[in-house]
């Protein structure tokens, strides 16, 4: 569930390097900086290194008595911040305060929350699941002993995992009746649709199926035969895509029947996220050990490869639209340190634009969409906004925190300051 106005995501576990510390080493990254670096400086007439510019928040609040702030949670009128005071903090699209919750610890989590209205659910460092109205009514409370829980949200079904005791719990989002509960060894984050609740679970051979429930009932659909290899899952509306050992699954929900599978050339895999995203096409990336990774279009009716393309040394994520495909990678600077670059294709597969930025990243992409009329990506401390048509930086944003959140919804993008407190809207222009 990748909408980042539902729930903790994998972007919101630690960051390190380790998580590209891999088949990759510097010897080849410093290969191809000089590469990348060349083709981006001759194509969209972007430049290595811009001149800086800056961009105001439209508005922005502080909490008072908090020292850490959790990522932010977004509805289509409405962002909800966890606080280490113990405090839920809601706030309107226009900034008015709305509602300021207690819980038995302090919020490290992000929000779950529904596309729009409420209620929306948080885990607090007690161990406790708090539901509360947008008007700060507590609605429902479940009493729980993970410090590390997880929750999140997609429609009516709100789903839990205590990591500790390995169970899987759906809930009723509006009034907390139990829908499911499931446990077993291994259960990961789950991948959650209007059709479907669907987990690899892993058994003691360390062959992985998927089990895929209904969410209104927690019915069991179907289950597949154990496989060796890790089954990376996305899934939308009546389909479910599965990338395992290179081969790429198209299931039909209802009964996991298989609609193809193509055998892509090359290393699919990831770090925390799916290496495998759905728009127009099914998009996956194929990492080289050699040289600059792709990204492999496949037809989503029939399987076929429509069209594969290099991008930066490491493709981290892509967020796909109806009019086309944005690639945030990692490539080298020439001065030192890792740069976020950026590529623009056409449903076609041509490019639009390239361009590397000037953000630095420590350790992952922390964040890439489109919001209102701008493109953003992100590392864990600053941001920027890029025109989609052209690549040309509007502005960015170097806020005065080490950790930064970011979330968008209905044509909004927020950010929280997750060191010191605190939770901003930024322009979309």
């Amino acid at each position: 569930m990748r909408d980042p106005d539902t729930a903790a995501d994998k972007h919101d576990l630690p960051r390190h390097a380790t998580a590209r510390q891999d088949s990759r080493n510097w010897s080849r990254r410093q290969a191809l900086a000089s590469l990348t670096s060349a083709g981006t400086l001759a194509l969209a007439g972007c430049s290595l290194r811009s001149a800086l510019s800056s961009v105001q928040p439209l508005w922005e609040r502080d909490f008072s008595s908090a020292t850490a702030a959790s990522p932010p949670s977004a509805t289509d009128e409405h962002v909800l911040v966890g606080g280490q005071d113990k405090r839920l903090h809601g706030f309107t699209a226009d900034g008015e305060r709305i509602l300021t919750v207690e819980t038995g610890g302090p919020i490290e989590a992000r929000p779950a929350v529904p596309s729009s209205g409420g209620p929306a659910h948080v885990h607090s460092t007690d161990g406790d699941l708090y539901t509360v109205g947008l008007s700060g009514e507590r609605l429902w409370h479940v009493e729980g002993q993970t410090q590390n829980g997880w929750f999140g949200r997609h429609g009516s079904l709100l789903v839990g995992i205590d990591p500790v005791d390995g169970v899987v719990t759906g809930y009723d989002a509006r009034d907390g009746t139990r829908r499911f509960q499931r446990s077993g060894r291994g259960y990961p984050l789950p991948t959650l649709s209007d059709s479907a609740c669907i987990f690899p679970v892993t058994n003691s051979d360390d062959d992985t199926r998927l089990i895929t429930l209904a969410p209104a009932t927690g019915e069991v659909l179907w289950e597949s035969p154990p496989r060796n290899g890790y089954p990376y899952v996305v899934a939308a509306g009546d389909r479910i895509v599965t990338v395992r050992n290179s081969t790429v699954r198209m299931h039909r929900v209802g009964d996991g029947d298989v609609l193809w599978r193509t055998v892509v050339d090359g290393d699919v895999t990831g770090h925390f996220d799916p290496p495998v995203w759905l728009g127009e096409h099914v998009y996956v990336r194929i990492r080289r050990d050699d040289r600059s990774d792709e990204l492999v279009a496949i037809e989503r009716d029939g399987g076929t490869i429509r069209w594969r393309r290099t991008v930066g040394y490491e493709l981290e994520t892509v967020t796909a639209t109806s009019q086309g495909v944005f690639v945030a990678s990692s490539v080298d600077d020439p001065d030192g340190g890792i740069l976020i670059r950026l590529d623009a294709f056409d449903l076609d597969g041509t490019r639009w634009w390239q361009t590397t930025t000037d953000i630095s990243i420590g350790g992952i992409v922390g964040a890439l969409g489109r919001s209102g009329e701008i493109l953003f990506t992100a590392s864990d401390n600053e941001l920027a906004a890029y025109d989609p048509a052209t690549g040309s930086r509007r502005w960015r944003y170097d806020p005065e925190s080490s950790r930064i959140g970011v979330t968008t919804a209905d044509g909004a993008l927020y950010i929280s300051y997750r060191d010191r407190g605190g939770v901003a809207r930024l322009p979309t222009s």
